[in-house]
This record gives C-alpha cells, sequence and structure tokens, in this order.
C-alpha cells in the first residue's frame, strides 16, 4: 500500500492538472478576501446564517477572512473532484487497475491507500487555502482579529475539519467508481452533493439529511453554531459513511472481474 501511495503521489508531481489546481484553489482564497465576500452551498440552518451574517458584518480583519473562508469551503468540491479523477478515477480511465490489484497489493490495501492520497491531497490544497486567505489579509493591511497564535490554530483546525468533510463525499464517489465503473456519475454526485441534499431536505422536510450535509458539519462545528449532541451524531455519520464506503469498494471489487 506505501508504494502504491508513493506511486501516486510521484505521478501527481509529474501531473500539471494538480498545479492547476493548487493555483485555482490559492485563486479562490485571494478572490473571496479580496471581495470581503462569500461563496458556497449549505443546510447550516438558521442559527448558521445568522452567525454567517454576523461574521461579514464586522469590520474585516484577517480572522473573519479566515471564517469566511471556512463559509465557502463547500466550492472547494468542484475544484476538488480533480483530485478524485487523478488518484483513483485514471486507474478506470487508463485501463491500469488490472496492473495495480495484480501487483501482490490486496482489495482493501487498494481502496485505502486511494482513500489516504485523495486525504493527504485535499488536506494540502486546504491548507493552501487557508494560508492563502491569511496572507491576503495580511497584504490588505487587515488587523489580525486574534492572536497569532490563535490564527495558526484555526487554520490548522479549519484546515482538518473541512478536508475531512470533503473526503467523505470523495468516499461516495470512490465507491460509486467502483461500481458503476464510470467516471461520470460519481462526478457528478460529488459536484451536486451539498445543493442535493439541502435541495431534497427543504422539499420533502426530511430533518434527518441534514446529517448528510458534510461540508456544512465541519462548517457548522468551526463557526460554534453546532450543538454537542449533534455535532456527535454527524460525526458518527461521516465516520460510519467513510468506514462503509472503503470496505464495501473493497467488496465490491472482489467480486468484479478485472
Amino acid at each position: 500500500m506505501i508504494n502504491q501511495i508513493r506511486a501516486d503521489f510521484y505521478r501527481q508531481r509529474r501531473s500539471i492538472g494538480m498545479l492547476i489546481l493548487l493555483i485555482a484553489t490559492m485563486a479562490l482564497g485571494i478572490v473571496t478576501t479580496w471581495r470581503k465576500s462569500t461563496m458556497g452551498i449549505t443546510t447550516g440552518g438558521e442559527e448558521y446564517a445568522h452567525k454567517l451574517s454576523e461574521i461579514e458584518g464586522q469590520s474585516w480583519t484577517i480572522r473573519t477572512g479566515l471564517q469566511a473562508g471556512v463559509a465557502s469551503a463547500s466550492s472547494l468540491i468542484y475544484f476538488y473532484i480533480a483530485v478524485f479523477v487523478i488518484v483513483i478515477g485514471a486507474e478506470y480511465s487508463q485501463h491500469t487497475l488490472k496492473n495495480t490489484l495484480t501487483s501482490g497489493i490486496s482489495r482493501i490495501q487498494f481502496i485505502l491507500g486511494k482513500y489516504v492520497t485523495i486525504l493527504t491531497d485535499i488536506i494540502l490544497l486546504t491548507l493552501c487555502y487557508f494560508v492563502a486567505i491569511l496572507l491576503t489579509g495580511l497584504a490588505l493591511g487587515r488587523k489580525p482579529g486574534a492572536g497569532w497564535g490563535i490564527l495558526c490554530k484555526d487554520v490548522a483546525v479549519m484546515t482538518l475539519l473541512v478536508s475531512f468533510c470533503i473526503s467523505v463525499i470523495i468516499s461516495l464517489g470512490i465507491i460509486l467508481l467502483i461500481l458503476t465503473k464510470s467516471l461520470v456519475i460519481p462526478a457528478v454526485v460529488i459536484v451536486i452533493w451539498p445543493m442535493l441534499i439541502g435541495l431534497v431536505e427543504l422539499t420533502a422536510k426530511w430533518q434527518w439529511l441534514k446529517y448528510l450535509d458534510f461540508v456544512g458539519f465541519g462548517e457548522q462545528i468551526i463557526l460554534n453554531t453546532l450543538k454537542a449532541d449533534q455535532a456527535w451524531i454527524y460525526a458518527g455519520v461521516s465516520a460510519g459513511v467513510v468506514l462503509v464506503a472503503i470496505f464495501g469498494s473493497a467488496l465490491i471489487i472482489s467480486k468484479q472481474e478485472i
């Protein structure tokens, strides 16, 4: 599995797509900070919406920019679909899956290795996103809004939470890719997931769907608009989805003809 992860990172270092993705991710952070705006879709509820309006109404500091960056995190999914395609989608589009699986790696190691690679990529890209926000605010001469120790802690917590929550949606894409052997279906599902959950919840009035708003979960935790008992449910559902996706994908692929 370690060799597979190394091979994936080696391939990414030689990929112009990853460089373009890095530039686009940092550009999003710069633009949202420069324009004092937020982007993205979430089903965070009234308390979250009120908190966001409160943040946007404040005098814009570097910390305000970081908080607004969290509120725009769902937009990152539209970029990170490229990570999914490059890391695991390429195995299907380039027909190299058989070579990988016959090289001595087990099915579960293959899926787990791909998820670890994707999660690592997302963490590094998201870190660059928040660092771009911080540096842009600094370049514009804005006040810190908090001590630098707190700002660094904010960046670390925001990066890890946002990255994990986005990776949950990506894990759904992995199992759909294994199941359908098509890049189109998982790519579409990953891209529309936040909007789809919000739309269905609003239309059908199914309150339990909010626990599937994985990006919204991360945003609400960071902005402190989620009660502790609700947070545990969100966390349990998110972790459960990742485990089901990884082990389910390994089981499905073991039954397929390579």
